[in-house]
């Protein structure tokens, strides 16, 4: 039976929600939650944290979860993922930040598959999930995060809190973009469930209360659509995300969109 392994991606510093990791969701942390989510579905989640001492805390919440972790590179976690990949001897592994924390397990597997039924080199986030929506990350494989880390080191910037594909992806790799995925019959909707903002922890709080850990994520976004009044909660935070993107892309890549 394979492994599938889930790197669940996270720092303790946040400037626009400090500390957003450890706040309370339900019965657990944010980061907890994430764990939890990923060992339900059967998956193998493992922290991927940096050595900074500030994310001493979050090593001390995983071990409460009985889960490995790996500590790496501070800003360029594209090089930390590849270090975390040789550590754990991995020939592949879906991507998550921890952020994230009502993933759609089933994407992450579909991604997987995608993977490795194709022999591609990455499956990238879909654009739906990417602007906020955070219901799959990527898979890749560990020769191709080799690659990548060692472009990445080619690059003006070793912030890659905004990753700039464009620069880092070249004409012959095997890469494909996961699709976008709509477990209801609205697929217009906006569905905000990541966390970067107060509002955010709002939303996702009165979801896990309601909730819990293990929902599936078409009954959540089944229960959000039929109750729009929530969604305004923190609808107007998904423009600043996007521009917020936009705007660490020119700093650190000059890359204009």
């Amino acid at each position: 039976m394979e492994i599938n392994t889930v790197l669940i991606t996270a720092r303790f510093s946040s400037s626009r929600l400090p500390g957003k990791l450890l706040l309370p969701l339900g019965n657990f942390s944010v980061l907890g939650h994430s764990i939890l989510r990923a060992k339900s579905a059967g998956l193998n989640p493992v922290l991927c944290t940096s050595t900074d001492v500030s994310d001493d805390a979050l090593v001390l919440e995983a071990s409460q979860f009985g889960i490995d972790f790996f500590r790496g590179h501070l800003s360029n976690k594209i090089i930390r993922w590849k270090d975390c990949l040789t550590y754990l001897e991995l020939n592949d592994v879906h991507i998550l930040d921890a952020d994230d924390p009502y993933f759609d397990p089933l994407e992450i597997l579909n991604s997987l598959d995608t993977l490795r039924l194709n022999r591609l080199d990455l499956v990238r986030t879909s654009e739906r999930s990417d602007s906020g929506f955070a219901s799959v990350g990527m898979s890749v494989t560990s020769k191709y995060m080799s690659v990548l880390a060692r472009r990445s080191l080619e690059l003006e910037s070793e912030d890659f809190d905004v990753i700039p594909w464009g620069r880092l992806i070249f004409p012959l790799d095997k890469v494909a973009t996961a699709r976008n995925n709509y477990l209801t019959s609205d697929d217009n909707t906006q569905i905000r469930l990541t966390l970067d903002y107060k509002e955010d922890f709002e939303l996702l709080a009165l979801i896990s209360k309601k909730f819990g850990v293990d929902a599936p994520r078409a009954i959540i976004e089944k229960y959000l659509i039929a109750h729009s009044e929530l969604l305004n909660i923190n609808e107007s935070r998904t423009n600043d995300f996007l521009a917020n993107k936009k705007v660490q892309l020119e700093r650190n890549f000059q890359i204009e969109s």
